[in-house]
């Protein structure tokens, strides 16, 4: 998947995350971290171990 696919289905916007990431600004969170923190509300069982 891209960048343009994927922010809209973690809530980011495309073009705040590029621009905030562009720039440094440090006010939206990484990617992973996003997926990390949506994926342990899921449980996927064994087809899913969190790091």
């Amino acid at each position: 998947m891209t960048l343009v696919a994927t922010t809209p289905k973690l809530g980011i916007s495309f073009f705040e995350y590029m621009r905030d990431h562009i720039l440094r600004i440090g006010d939206v969170p990484s990617l992973a971290s996003v997926i990390r923190e949506k994926s342990s509300s899921h449980p996927f069982g064994w087809s899913w171990i969190a790091e």
